[in-house]
């Protein structure tokens, strides 16, 4: 049997053209959904550290007031959520009753439509909930002396 001699640019069938344009754009999803489900992961764990930040500085106060309390948290909020999320639009709700309950809400878009396909939606939405509960700082040290005091 007769082997045939394969030269560059001769005896090709142009397969490697073909699979090239198959191969690369899938390749090209793949990297941009992993590099997004990073923006998205990262995204979720500030706004959750965001959330209980603000939800414990409002819970700090031992209030007078709970429009006090609220606004501690909401300045803290703003302040923490300027210019930080790399991909989601997000926003807040603040609800102050016996304890500080900050939810901060979110959605990150995928680029191109070719990544709702791995995804799965066209956006995914971030839902953080963080909670705090009010207490007189006084009467809680009191309340843990007691206690040692108990055990010993």
């Amino acid at each position: 049997m007769k082997k045939k001699k394969i030269r560059w640019g001769h005896g090709w069938e142009a397969y490697l053209t073909v699979e090239a344009v198959l191969v690369f754009p899938t390749v090209l999803y793949v990297c941009i959904f992993i590099i997004y489900s990073g923006f998205y992961a990262y995204d979720r764990c500030v706004m959750g550290q965001d959330a209980y930040r603000a939800a414990l500085r409002g819970s700090s106060l031992y209030r007078q007031d709970k429009q006090e309390v609220y606004n501690a948290s909401e300045d803290t909020l703003r302040e923490l959520m300027t210019d930080k999320y790399i991909a989601a639009e997000c926003t807040f709700k603040i609800v102050v009753q016996q304890e500080v309950k900050v939810t901060i809400e979110g959605d990150t878009n995928m680029p191109f439509r070719g990544l709702e396909l791995l995804a799965g939606t066209a956006e995914w939405s971030i839902n953080e909930e963080a909670k705090s509960k009010c207490i007189n700082p006084v009467f809680f040290i009191r309340m843990c002396r007691q206690l040692e005091n108990t055990l010993e």
